[in-house]
């Protein structure tokens, strides 16, 4: 009782390297678990990247140290950091850029990149051609974003994520309203807040509001991501793109018998799981992994995920 068989395709979150004009040399594919002689066979796999768009802050103050210890400007420092970001993430996401302000003034930001695949090299370019100047006019960047309409798609998991060195200082300042405008869209878009230096340490209650208003808050008395030296800055990026890199895969056949399915991480088969192995949406035809199983490929991306179709899974954890 199989579907016919499909190539095989099993997938390898490679990220690119940092000298792009050398392509990546593909994983050697992970032997499939040795599940008998019931004829299972291999079902490709399409991972579901999802939609990261940079709302960053490029006003005169981001020319500053972000601490009196530093040698670098924020501005470079935060080059450094999407860099890093870029090198480790490229292939997990669809990324995009707002850099605001647009004028040197309080012009709202443009959509200096729409979100696409393996976008960050043309991301760090608009970085690079610019540099720290004017003011801060962080909901009317916002307000681009939302108008832009680039994450309103339904198709996968969408996330903003505004870094900035200090409170919007032009005529609208309600920067809370925006990212719950954004919350509350179809889908809901998420809002990650980084703070850079003494400007956003000043009154954590504010970007703490936005973190609130974003869903994203951490836990303890500074719940957004307040960074202090070019390490920490580098971390946060790490740590938030690190946590939104897609567990879901769509698989690109139907599963008439979802107990027919075996999920595997590099050719070990991983228990179905709401909290620590992974579950299927026969809706959206798609697999999510969660719990330790999604820790597994987004801390490592030369992890393999597979599906097999049409032998008994293993025993779900008790």
């Amino acid at each position: 009782g199989c579907l016919g068989s499909v190539p095989v395709e099993e997938h390898a979150a490679t990220p690119a390297p940092p000298d792009m004009a050398e392509a990546p040399q593909p994983t050697p594919a992970a032997a499939p678990p040795d599940l008998g002689n019931c004829g299972a066979m291999q079902f490709a796999l399409t991972r579901v990247e999802p939609n990261v768009m940079l709302v960053i802050d490029r006003s005169g103050s981001m020319g500053d140290p972000v601490s009196s210890g530093s040698a670098t400007s924020k501005w470079t420092d935060l080059k450094n950091a999407v860099s890093s970001l870029v090198t480790g993430y490229d292939s997990q996401m669809r990324l995009g850029a707002a850099i605001f302000s647009s004028d040197g003034n309080c012009g709202a930001a443009n959509i200096d990149v729409p979100l696409a695949a393996t976008a960050g090299q043309t991301v760090l370019t608009k970085l690079n051609a610019q540099g720290p100047n004017g003011n801060t006019p962080t909901a009317a960047a916002l307000d681009t974003v939302i108008a832009n309409g680039q994450l309103s798609d339904t198709t996968r998991p969408n996330f903003v994520i505004l870094a900035t060195d200090g409170e919007p200082n032009c005529t609208d300042t309600d920067v809370t309203t925006r990212i719950t405008k954004l919350y509350n869209a179809t889908p809901s878009v998420k809002t990650y807040v980084i703070g850079m230096g003494d400007g956003t340490a000043s009154d954590p209650t504010l970007l703490n509001s936005w973190a609130v208003a974003g869903h994203t808050a951490l836990t303890g008395t500074t719940q957004y991501y307040q960074t202090s030296s070019p390490a920490a800055l580098k971390s946060a990026f790490d740590a938030i793109v690190g946590g939104v890199v897609s567990c879901d895969f769509k698989m690109t056949q139907s599963a008439p018998d979802p107990n027919l399915i075996v999920v595997t991480e590099n050719g070990t088969a991983v228990s179905p799981s709401p909290t620590v192995g992974w579950t299927y949406d026969a809706t959206t035809n798609t697999i999510t992994l969660h719990g330790a199983s999604c820790d597994m490929l987004t801390s490592n991306s030369s992890t393999q995920v597979g599906v097999l179709y049409g032998c008994p899974g293993p025993p779900p954890i008790q």
